[in-house]
């Protein structure tokens, strides 16, 4: 980047220079309901021939789905179907043991239920493709890191247990339910939680990664396998286009007419971390949580005001609303090591707002 950078096409130009780097991105920048930049560039995958992306191209967006599934979640609360602190034992009794009687709904959504982030023997039964109930099973037979309410851990597992607390309330399998009540309300029409109906072909495939921790990308239970692609995890197997995460965002902002009720959007865009006891022993200033969105300056670039919330992907996603601008960001890639283009994009994205609002 360089003093060129004054406008949103110069920065959408850099955006795309950085292919081949990164093999496929997408964006998508909103003020209020006015779409001011949108693209997607690259290819549908890293090897050749791949199929050229398009906007309507779905990329796996891992844990974006956070915050999504706490959306479903909440269209249950303002339906006076849940509250926030209500036990989940009482919707999954096998949960409610060795110490976790006490984890309620509002632990699950702020990452302080004391849950891990994920199993120790996660890749083991992802490699028998264990379907998710077999998850929840280990997830119900485990004790908590801490003390319900003390502290503050990301943890995936708190998003499977939610997903199973809504498919029991509502007796749908969690994806469906929520096509029917938040993607085909909000337009979302290219957004599914698991495979989408054209298969693994018709989406962006995740990107390998120095890091140890994707050297099993390409086996038959990795981010590019029909089984993970169709599994629906609640923690991240959702599909979504940056054009479909703008929509929810816009909504997310009281900008787009939708399901959620403005004291239900208000609720999840609140620090719900002032509810910990005080000091909440280990728990860094930045890690405040709304209900599944993060919010303040991190990960969202160093330009944004401390009302923002967001989240970011471990395939190389992000997507993140200001309150204060009414801006909202999208950013799609394919590649899951990417934190700083995430950030110099979005500080390169509210400055050139800045010089053209």
């Amino acid at each position: 980047m360089g003093q060129g950078l004054r406008s949103l096409e110069a920065v959408g130009l850099w955006l795309s220079d950085q292919v081949p780097q990164v093999p496929a991105i997408a964006t998508s920048v909103a003020v209020g309901t006015q779409t001011l930049l949108e693209g997607a560039w690259g290819d549908a995958g890293w090897k050749q021939g791949e199929p050229l992306l398009d906007l309507n191209t779905p990329f796996l967006v891992a844990s974006l789905t956070k915050p999504v599934v706490c959306t479903g979640a909440m269209l249950l609360v303002q339906d006076g179907l849940l509250s926030l602190d209500e036990p989940v034992a009482e919707h999954l009794p096998a949960f409610g043991t060795r110490g976790k009687e006490s984890i309620t709904l509002r632990h699950l959504m702020t990452h302080t239920s004391g849950l891990p982030d994920q199993l120790a023997n996660n890749m083991e039964l992802r490699q028998q493709h264990a379907p998710l109930k077999v998850f929840l099973e280990h997830v119900c037979a485990l004790e908590p890191l801490f003390s319900p309410g003390s502290s503050v851990r990301y943890q995936s597992m708190g998003l499977l247990v939610l997903g199973a607390v809504i498919e029991g309330l509502t007796g749908e399998p969690l994806g469906p339910w929520l096509d029917k009540v938040l993607f085909k309300p909000l337009g979302m029409v290219h957004t599914t939680l698991g495979m989408p109906a054209g298969g693994i072909i018709s989406t962006v495939r995740a990107n390998s990664s120095a890091s140890e921790r994707h050297s099993a990308i390409d086996t038959d239970w990795g981010w590019n396998s029909a089984y993970w692609r169709a599994l629906g995890a609640p923690w991240g197997g959702l599909h979504s286009t940056a054009t479909d995460l703008s929509r929810l965002l816009q909504h997310m902002l009281g900008e787009l007419p939708g399901p959620l009720t403005t004291p239900a959007r208000l609720a999840m865009r609140s620090d719900q971390s002032s509810r910990l006891p005080q000091p909440a022993a280990g728990v860094a200033p930045w890690e405040r949580w709304g209900l599944g969105w993060r919010l303040g300056a991190r990960p969202c670039g160093d330009l944004v005001s401390s009302k923002t919330f967001g989240h970011t992907g471990a395939t190389g996603t992000l997507f993140w609303a200001d309150p204060h601008s009414n801006v909202s960001c999208v950013l799609l890639t394919n590649r899951p090591d990417c934190h700083t283009l995430m950030a110099r994009y979005s500080n390169a994205v509210v400055a050139a707002l800045s010089q053209e609002m």
